[in-house]
């Protein structure tokens, strides 16, 4: 994700470059402050992400077998049912997330059927999609956006860097978080006011 948002600021040189993860906090900035539309990311949130690449994976298994793959995204927001009917995140009419359900919904339909995680016998994830990064755990707390996006960017990452950055701030709730490191020859900085990322 950093890669990706980083270059396409630059290129523009439209900063400050805000994330796009939160559908809400897109169809907020697009109803009522448009003009800042060009300083919004054009990366896709994750679940928009996966939702892509699991019909890719599965499409020639798919045809062979003359099944379908549906996606289905458990989200926390209502707003992520929005998201999943934009045109935008449709492929020759096909949407890349086909249904989302709020975790509400799911912890409901769990109750009301008697499932009981602490019964159930747990289960290896399907491969490949059981390979994570630390980067992709910590993108939902607050400021693991920028986290992420700066560990994607740094030219070292190793294991002793990516810790340390950890450690610059970034994350969590109290006061406003600032954050400054150098790209090349230009200077990346995530703060306020006079920030270039603001998440």
């Amino acid at each position: 994700m950093g890669e990706p948002t980083y270059h396409q600021a630059e290129a523009m040189h439209a900063y400050p470059l805000f994330t796009s993860c939160c559908p809400g906090w897109i169809r907020f900035v697009e109803t009522q402050y448009p003009h800042l539309m060009k300083y919004v990311s054009t990366s896709k949130s994750p679940m928009e992400m996966f939702g892509a690449v699991i019909k890719e994976y599965y499409k020639k298994l798919d045809k062979k077998e003359g099944k379908e793959t549906v996606s289905v995204a458990i989200m926390p927001c209502t707003a992520k049912k929005f998201e999943a009917s934009r045109e935008e995140f449709k492929r020759k009419g096909i949407p890349d997330v086909d249904y989302v359900l709020t975790s509400e919904e799911v912890i409901t339909m769990l109750q009301e059927i008697g499932i009981r995680f602490d019964r159930l016998e747990p289960e290896a994830y399907d491969m490949p999609f059981s390979i994570y990064s630390g980067a992709g755990v910590i993108f939902g707390a607050t400021g693991g956006v920028t986290e992420a996006a700066v560990r994607r960017v740094v030219e070292d990452k190793s294991p002793k860097v990516l810790k340390e950055i950890e450690f610059i701030g970034v994350r969590g709730m109290e006061g406003v978080k600032n954050c400054e490191l150098t790209l090349g020859e230009c200077q990346v900085r995530r703060k306020s006011p006079d920030g270039n990322f603001v998440q």
